[in-house]
């Protein structure tokens, strides 16, 4: 598979047939002659007026269609409406009945930190139907985060329902990406019995320290690829056991979103390996329980649902869940993968050199490599490896809790009037306030810590930090502070997988933060790398309805899922000059979390007293 996008030639490639003769050159679909020539990626069944298969010649005296009947020589034309035996006309006067599921459709469901979406693909990537829902996150105590599971379900239920209701094709085959370690504990009758804990909740750091004490941080990593830390499930399994012994006594599964998903279509759980790779629970060289974890835990294999490949069928949509969700009988219910996996693939990001640069709430790259690399410089970075949903590959992770979510954050806290203009106008107001920043670098700085850091520090008690502030600082000027800081926390991500021995030479940008010029060029002017930003606007709904696809049959195989459907927006190449600047800029901000740790740690747990005191009143 190729790591970059290529562009994708729309028709069929099986037909060998001649070319078409002189004179008129139409297909009969109850459409003018004048017809665009090439199909439209945004409209469902889109028909060309123009197949090198097809012959076609002017109209007739007595023509039962004016325009003059078309004629295959290959007998069909997977693009057209209508087909037949070679030589028959077909118009509107004598028409076949049309084949049926002609197309195929595949419907992507992301499970996401604030939101579902499930996006409806047809064969050449065009998006045929979405539908989006959003979920309040709950954060009941400092350095806490969770999301009530029920909401999510009704979410999910909801967007699956109107993007397979209002497609004009038949979904064939789903498949679902989520967030992850992110989980809760389920009842045997699939009820769940808490809310769902998200990753970034710091309150398991005492069951990792423990966790950690005996079996040693090296030991953890060379079995699982995941550096020690409290956001992984199975820490939080025995957070549970300790603090809440009565929920952990009923709890059937410790359940992440996919397999809870097939639980809820009626289906046996099951999870696939890169998802069950971030619970800290798998060997990520066997790709086997990780069976020293699981027992210095206390836990066992029989609390986590089964693992199994992406792109396995797991089972197909029954007629009672057909009716609830919109979905037709019999479609393959497919195995996903992780959200950042999931995107790798959606972005064409599969062979090494080439990593994803995700921008949406949080700040990711996915790095993909041939084999897990375990040394100790990754560690050192608390950069993870584990398996990626495509086959024989691992990726890495190197990523930023808080990015796109500062930016709501500074939308929703100071930007009402941004939000008025925007709306007057008709624009988005991210846009328009990226529009309003200066050009940088400049002498304001933004440690975008704001849910504790993620790599390398991991760093749960860091904070947010604004530093330079003066008189003269402006609201635009916070919002380029904004922007840069993301993209310094990237570099500093980029120089320390380096040193773990990984390969980057460019980046895809896919994400929310992509559709923004401005933005991809800071980023590849403080990295000093090129940055494709493509033309793919749901990668995680896109790299999962690709494995369902594959499994219909929709596609051959993955590669050529990438070839056809990855594209490449606008490419964007470091300025010199701007990144010479940047380059000093940088420097000072390399200090910024150093000189601040401690000040920071201060303040968390001041919070977590005041907090403690404010529950005692």
């Amino acid at each position: 598979m190729a790591g970059t996008a290529r562009m994708a030639d729309p028709r069929p490639s099986a037909h060998t047939c001649s070319p078409p003769l002189s004179g008129v050159e139409q297909v009969w679909a109850g459409t003018p002659a004048s017809h665009s020539p090439e199909p439209s990626r945004g409209t469902a069944g889109s028909v060309t007026s123009r197949h090198p298969h097809i012959r076609t010649r002017p109209a007739e005296p007595g023509s039962p269609h004016p325009e003059g009947p078309h004629f295959s020589t290959c007998g069909r034309c997977p693009l057209c409406l209508y087909s037949g035996p070679t030589g028959d006309c077909r118009g509107p006067a004598n028409p076949l009945p049309r084949r049926e599921e002609v197309r195929m459709s595949v419907l992507g469901l992301d499970i996401g930190t604030t939101g579902t979406k499930a996006v409806v693909f047809a064969e050449d990537g065009a998006i045929l139907s979405s539908a989006y829902e959003e979920y309040p996150l709950l954060f009941p105590r400092p350095g806490w985060a969770e999301i009530d599971s029920a909401a999510i379900w009704k979410a999910v239920r909801r967007v699956v329902a109107k993007a397979a209701g209002t497609s004009r094709d038949k979904v064939q085959a789903l498949s679902v990406t989520c967030f992850g370690e992110s989980f809760m504990p389920v009842a045997r009758d699939g009820t769940p019995l808490y809310n769902t804990i998200l990753s970034f909740d710091a309150r398991a750091e005492a069951q990792a320290q423990q966790l950690t004490d005996r079996l040693g941080r090296r030991e953890i990593f060379q079995l699982t690829g995941m550096p020690q830390h409290s956001s992984y499930t199975v820490n939080k399994a025995m957070w549970l056991r300790e603090h809440e012994p009565e929920v952990f006594r009923k709890a059937w599964k410790f359940m992440l979103w996919e397999d809870f998903f097939f639980l809820k279509l009626g289906l046996a759980p099951r999870i696939d390996y890169s998802l069950v790779g971030r619970t800290l629970a798998l060997n990520v060289r066997t790709r086997r329980w990780a069976d020293p974890v699981l027992e210095a835990a206390g836990l066992t294999p029989s609390m986590f649902a089964t693992p199994c490949l992406s792109g396995e069928v797991v089972g197909e949509i029954s007629r009672k869940v057909a009716r609830s969700l919109g979905l037709p009988t019999g479609a393959k219910v497919v195995a996903g993968a992780h959200d950042q996996p999931a995107c790798a693939l959606g972005a064409g990001v599969v062979d090494p050199g080439v990593s994803t640069d995700t921008t949406g709430t949080v700040e990711c790259m996915t790095i993909a490599m041939a084999e897990p690399v375990l040394t100790d410089a990754m560690l050192a970075a608390n950069h993870c490896v584990y398996p990626h949903c495509a086959p024989g590959r691992y990726v890495s992770l190197a990523f930023l809790y808080t990015a796109g979510s500062i930016l709501r954050w500074f939308r929703d806290q100071f930007g009402a009037e941004a939000v008025a203009e925007a709306r007057k106008r008709k624009r988005d107001v991210y846009d328009l306030l990226i529009s309003r920043a200066p050009e940088g670098p400049i002498d304001l700085f933004l440690l975008p810590h704001f849910q504790g850091s993620g790599t390398p520090y991991l760093d749960s008690s860091s904070r947010g930090v604004l530093a330079g502030l003066t008189l003269n600082t402006t609201p635009e000027a916070i919002t380029r502070a904004i922007l840069d800081g993301v993209a310094y926390e990237m570099r500093v991500n980029l120089d320390s997988v380096r040193s773990g021995g990984l390969r980057v030479q460019k980046f895809n940008a896919i994400g929310g933060g992509s559709r923004s010029d401005r933005w991809c060029q800071a980023k590849a002017d403080i990295t000093g790398l090129p940055v494709d930003a493509l033309d793919v606007s749901e990668a995680g709904c896109l790299g999962v309805a690709m494995l369902a696809g594959v499994a219909a049959g929709v596609w051959p195989s993955l590669d050529e899922a990438v070839h056809q459907l990855v594209r490449v927006r606008k490419s964007f190449t470091p300025k010199a000059e701007s990144h010479k600047l940047y380059d000093r800029a940088f420097r000072v901000y390399r200090q910024l979390y150093r000189s601040c740790t401690d000040i920071n740690h201060s303040i968390s747990a001041l919070a977590a007293e005041l907090h403690e005191l404010r529950r005692a009143k």
